[in-house]
């Protein structure tokens, strides 16, 4: 192969990179809180999200990012997150703090005991999220992001 279509190809292939990549965005934020008990910041499609709602779900094993608790982020009582290379989609963030530290999601019923905060707020006439209340679209960066449990 000559060293003209060699270049092409190389330009085409940095070309569909770099389009594929603009496909992919980044997503910051802050949670507050005020107990004790690892974090979890959990970005979910809509599969992980009804994963999350079954009594007993292991958080470990999900989308999550997890911050064991510890005395300075106690003290700080809140933490900044980011979810990088995120591709284009419909998404939800919750943060779930794991107070009693079994590594599951915990309900009385169908409410969730522990402290917990969405992305996108949901009407409080809603006692309880639902995927559509609380999925967004995500098809550019997005910044500031906060989330209270």
């Amino acid at each position: 192969m000559s060293k003209k279509y060699l270049s092409i190809f190389f330009c085409l292939g940095l070309f569909f990179n770099t389009a594929y990549a603009g496909e992919n965005y980044t997503i910051t934020g802050e949670v507050t809180f005020q107990n004790d008990g690892d974090i979890y910041i959990c970005l979910y499609t809509k599969e992980g999200w009804q994963n999350f709602q079954i009594p007993g779900h292991d958080i470990s094993s999900s989308n999550c990012r997890h911050e064991k608790m510890n005395p300075e982020l106690k003290e700080a009582g809140k933490l900044s997150f980011k979810f990088g290379n995120v591709p284009k989609g419909t998404y939800s963030i919750i943060a779930y703090q794991d107070a009693n530290q079994n590594g599951k999601v915990d309900f009385k019923g169908y409410t969730m005991i522990e402290p917990w905060g969405t992305y996108k707020e949901y009407p409080p006439e809603i006692p309880h999220p639902t995927w559509s209340t609380i999925k967004f679209e995500l098809n550019k960066n997005i910044s500031g992001v906060t989330i209270q449990m």
